[in-house]
């Protein structure tokens, strides 16, 4: 009375598939995410490097909106003087 049943290899090669199947999904997942990974790592590096640049642009701006940058730069461009000032002039040049 000892009976043993038989395997059943259908079910045995359906779970071995679906196994199998999941391992290999599971594998791609993970090489998708550390792609991803990669991504997010270099977009932050990115993204500090252009804050930076952003805080950089904005204190060029501040200083070039200033009365003494405007101020050399009508000396040295435009040649203007302020009223009352005496300008030596080199004709040696």
């Amino acid at each position: 009375m000892n009976k043993r049943k038989k395997p059943n290899w259908f079910l045995i090669i359906i779970l071995s598939i679906g196994v199998t199947y999941l391992s290999v999904m599971i594998i791609r997942q993970q090489s998708i995410l550390n792609t991803q990974r990669t991504e997010m790592e270099e977009l932050a590096l990115k993204i500090e490097e252009e804050k930076e640049l952003n805080l950089k642009l904005l204190e060029e701006r501040e200083k070039v909106l200033s009365d003494e940058y405007i101020e050399a730069i009508a000396r040295r461009e435009l040649g203007l003087v302020k009223e009352g000032e005496k300008v030596f002039v080199d004709i040696n040049k």
